[in-house]
């Protein structure tokens, strides 16, 4: 059975002990110490911990500041971490708590209850975040899986076109009328089915897997076209210009032009990279 990881982070050697005698008593959790917020950033990347509980003040880095750090880090921004304090205790302070990035908050001296209770809880909460995240996951790969699907399909039409205007060639020269009208309406199909995206489809997965982006930057900035918000869509999806052209049936020079026009509509400046800032929201 998998454990989980608590990281006790205290400069106070007998503060650790109590907790650690408390915690310990659970057999699913494997406790480990240190003595500051440095060490306790190192612990937390080298041992990806499952929660952290960390003392307010403590020397060389103190419990807040190793708390930005860590929730910095992409490594460790999702690692729980509750603030322990006996004198940073009123309310201005757990406000200061959770605006550095901890969940929980708690005055020492605590009851053995109450910290139990805690640890229990956030653990849960931790554990469907993981689950949730990793359905997330999943959910994205099968999505990059369909625009392959789509971008595959597209150039074998496009491929399955060129070897047509070859052949229409060849019959012309034969001045076979049937044949010749044949291949026109073949070549007409074919190049509608190129456009024929179920984007619909496209766009009920990826609302699915990306809740509520594309409701949030029209409501943020005002009506998008639906070419524009299937462009953020692509970005969102860290999708390359060539990658979006072929899926777009349109030209690499095409879509760097599209996004250079979306990046105004959003008000960016010259100097922000519009991949950066919609992958952010």
């Amino acid at each position: 059975m998998k454990k989980f990881k608590i990281l006790i982070v205290d400069d106070d050697i007998n503060m650790i002990r109590d907790v650690v005698h408390i915690l310990i008593k659970n057999p699913e959790y494997e406790i480990m110490s240190t003595g500051n917020g440095k060490s306790a950033c190192e612990i937390a990347t080298a041992e990806m911990v499952d929660l952290i509980i960390m003392d307010w003040q403590m020397p060389i880095m103190n419990g807040i500041e190793a708390t930005i750090h860590l929730k910095q880090d992409q490594s460790t921004e999702d690692i729980p971490i509750i603030i322990t304090s006996g004198i940073m205790v009123d309310s201005a302070h757990l406000n200061d708590a959770l605006i550095s990035g901890a969940v929980d908050y708690l005055r020492k001296p605590f009851d053995e209850i109450e910290l139990c209770a805690r640890v229990t809880n956030m653990l849960k909460l931790s554990k469907a975040y993981f689950e949730i995240q990793q359905q997330k996951r999943e959910l994205e790969n099968q999505l990059a899986q369909k625009l392959i699907s789509i971008q595959q399909l597209n150039e074998l039409k496009l491929s399955t076109l060129k070897q047509l205007l070859i052949i229409k060639e060849q019959v012309l020269k034969s001045k076979n009328q049937q044949i010749d009208e044949a291949l026109i309406k073949m070549e007409s199909q074919l190049y509608s089915k190129v456009y024929q995206i179920n984007w619909n489809d496209f766009e009920s997965h990826f609302d699915f897997v990306h809740h509520a982006f594309l409701k949030k930057i029209q409501n943020e900035f005002g009506s998008f076209t639906p070419n524009e918000l299937r462009l953020c869509a692509f970005i969102k999806l860290a999708m390359s210009n060539k990658e979006i052209s072929t899926i777009t049936y349109t030209s690499p020079d095409s879509v760097n032009t599209a996004r250079k026009r979306l990046k105004k509509k959003l008000g960016l400046l010259p100097h922000q990279s519009l991949q950066l800032f919609i992958q952010n929201m």
